[in-house]
């Protein structure tokens, strides 16, 4: 019969080695849509003597890429994106700290960067169901899924979003029932829970900021990170049970980059300033103040006084210049803020109960 989207689920699973199928025992989110991509990449040969039809159709590498978009609901997936460590040791990917009873303080986006062999890796499960052991049922497991680009959104009257765009070593089918899997029960991330900051303080996940570094106004924002992933091919086809023979056998994590947008209603010059170069620049400057962009969500607790039930989100932009500026006018219009934002590194800080990100 015809489906539809109500009856389809989408989760994931940590993996421990890249591309070993692992069971899938996560949530993603609120998923708003997923759109897997397959390819063949068929060689379409022609020849000498033939006729004007092809010669041969030959399949090509065998590459599985897509998208997909959730409104956030807590942080595990995140780490997918970005890595995770303890914040006070130099252990890559180590799990979160452990500030109060309960309590679990989840730190991302190391400088130490994990290794290509290190780099978190996921086994995806999408599967469009009729009903149990029902042979109608389309289940689809990627392995060996990373994320090439994340990017996390807010604006009025929306809940905080994520874009994904995921690649994946291979894909394998089945009509076994979709995964047992305990959703999130808290509500995704609003508008209304959240705060932007500008400062050229260093902040961290206990800094408390003062008012004065409110960036007021704020309608909307964009950060997104991309691992410029590259996948790689051999000559000589696949030697490990994890692979296929036309699969990817890698998923290479190169230089890492950064992107970040703020729109928000003209207050006063202070943004444009900085844009300038300094919060007192009348004219370009030649060396430009960098700045601390934080964007702050709490839903449960205050940020800097770790407590039991702390539930918040904390994205810091550290080394930021302002990139481009744009304040437009119109008659009837209110006055429209638009600045670009180049971002030098980033950390997320989720403060939640979740004590393993990795299951």
């Amino acid at each position: 019969m015809v489906n539809t989207g109500y009856k389809q689920k989408l989760y994931f699973g940590d993996e421990d080695n890249y591309g070993t199928i692992v069971p899938v025992d996560q949530p993603i989110g609120l998923v708003q849509s997923v759109s897997p991509t397959e390819s063949n990449n068929l060689m379409k040969i022609r020849t000498l003597g033939g006729t004007r039809d092809f010669s041969n159709i030959v399949a090509g590498k065998f590459e599985v890429s897509g998208t997909f978009d959730y409104y956030l609901q807590g942080g595990a997936f995140l780490r997918q994106a970005i890595g995770e460590d303890t914040g006070t040791t130099d252990t890559v990917d180590s799990g979160p700290r452990n500030p109060a009873s309960g309590n679990y303080l989840h730190v991302m986006g190391s400088a130490a960067s994990p290794l290509a062999d290190n780099f978190p890796s996921f086994t995806l499960d999408f599967t469009d169901y009729e009903g149990p052991n029902d042979p109608g049922n389309f289940r689809r497991t990627y392995n060996g899924c990373r994320v090439n680009t994340l990017s996390i959104s807010g604006t009025v009257d929306e809940p905080v979003s994520v874009t994904c765009d995921w690649m994946a070593m291979g894909v394998t089918v089945s009509t076994t029932d979709n995964a047992a899997v305990t959703e999130y029960t808290q509500d995704p991330y609003v508008f209304y829970q959240g705060a932007v900051y500008s400062t050229t303080g260093t902040i961290d996940s206990s800094t408390v900021i003062d008012e004065d570094s409110v960036i007021c106004e704020v309608n909307s924002f964009d950060f997104s990170v991309n691992n410029n992933l590259e996948a790689t091919w051999y000559i000589c086809g696949t030697t490990s049970t994890d692979q296929t023979l036309r699969g990817l056998k890698g998923l290479i994590p190169k230089g890492r980059e950064y992107d970040a947008s703020l729109n928000l209603h003209f207050k006063d010059s202070k943004m444009y300033q900085r844009f300038l170069g300094s919060d007192t620049a009348t004219t370009s400057q030649g060396t430009l103040t960098k700045y601390q962009v934080v964007i702050d969500f709490v839903r449960q607790g205050t940020i800097g006084t770790p407590a039991t039930g702390d539930d918040w989100m904390r994205i810091v932009m550290e080394d930021c210049a302002f990139d481009d500026m744009n304040i437009t006018g119109a008659p009837e219009d209110i006055v429209n803020e638009s600045i670009g934002v180049f971002v030098r590194s980033a950390k997320i800080y989720v403060s939640d109960d979740d004590a393993d990100y990795t299951s």
